[in-house]
């Protein structure tokens, strides 16, 4: 493949100006088009980054031999069968999270990503955070991981879990870097919603094979006023930790240093950087078709708990497409891919 990759952009909304920005910072990439279903969104991207053209046809994208990779910003619930169509017509993908809103869906891109042998990388990026990172180096095997998220309502807002900002779209953050930091499988998945019945505000609890639990709270009624949106901590007995928003790292019980100050963004602008390298140069990907569908598992099941007031259990290895009946290194080894 070429030193700089032409990037095919899909989807034209607010997250694709987030990365806009680090599309421009990366010097192996080049914005070649934009494409929207709405025509005045596509053209706007494209002006901003000098593109070669701006097109409301997907087919276009498709088919350009110049467009040797994509990065999909489309709206949550179009993501899996956009990938799927990139991954066929032989474009690499970066397509934001959620992948998939299923686990049937994620199972079809997991399939197609193994048939096709293209490089795929999704946007679950706290594990990027160097507040991760480093929670991660001192405290191996949590015993208790909290994660909570507060969003005020609003028209982006939606109280349907699988909703454009529902509990999958907004809260899937914490149920992947519950999983990540625990490093265990889950086992059990417990979940309430409001009025007894499915909905993004709830609470999650997590049993993993290790013993350990993790839990996920989640709001769209309020940001309660001292917490900001993020926070979460994590205990180990001895050692624990805590951080406000993933702007900072404070341990307990240990002298190992943690982070006094973090750009909140810190992980996210380095993704396009992570994703060329992934297309040039190889490697496994930091977040592939398998890790980045742990939040749809967890939240398929919580769904259904939610929706039978019942525990539920979960067996990892049931429920993602398996190559050649090998667990992918990427969940076996929890992220550590």
């Amino acid at each position: 493949m070429d030193r700089q990759l032409q990037i095919g952009l899909i989807g034209c909304g607010g997250i694709s100006n987030h990365h806009l920005p680090n599309i421009l910072n990366t010097k192996q990439m080049r914005l070649m088009a934009t494409m929207d279903v709405v025509e005045d969104a596509a053209r706007e991207r494209a002006e901003q980054a000098e593109a070669a053209y701006f097109t409301t046809d997907l087919e276009k994208i498709l088919s350009d031999d110049e467009i040797s990779a994509v990065l999909i910003c489309s709206t949550h619930d179009t993501h899996a069968e956009l990938a799927i169509a990139c991954l066929e017509a032989g474009k690499p993908v970066f397509c934001e999270k959620p992948l998939a809103m299923t686990m049937e869906d994620a199972r079809r891109i997991q399939e197609t990503v193994h048939k096709t042998g293209l490089p795929l990388m999704s946007g679950w990026w706290f594990k990027h955070s160097p507040v991760t990172k480093r929670l991660r180096e001192v405290i191996r095997q949590p015993r208790f991981v909290l994660f909570t998220c507060r969003v005020p309502p609003g028209p982006k807002i939606s109280s349907d879990p699988y909703g454009r900002g529902g509990l999958l779209d907004t809260a899937g953050y914490n149920l992947h870097w519950i999983w990540y930091v625990m490093r265990s499988q889950p086992v059990e998945i417990y979940a309430q919603g409001m009025d007894g019945k499915p909905t993004s505000t709830s609470t999650i609890s997590i049993r993993f094979e290790n013993g350990g639990i993790g839990t996920s709270i989640y709001s769209d009624l309020g940001t309660g006023g001292i917490l900001p949106k993020h926070y979460a901590e994590v205990q180990a007995g001895d050692v624990s930790a805590a951080t406000l928003r993933f702007g900072n790292l404070v341990f307990d019980g240990t002298d190992e240093p943690g982070i006094d100050e973090n750009r909140y963004h810190n992980g996210f602008d380095e993704e396009m950087e992570m994703f060329a390298s992934l297309c040039i140069d190889g490697g496994k990907s930091p977040m592939d078709a398998w890790e980045a569908s742990i939040p749809t598992l967890i939240f398929e099941k919580a769904v259904e708990s939610m929706r039978t007031g019942k525990p539920v259990p979960v067996d990892v290895e049931k429920e993602f497409y398996i190559p050649d009946g090998i667990l992918t290194s990427s969940i076996a080894s929890f992220g550590d891919n």
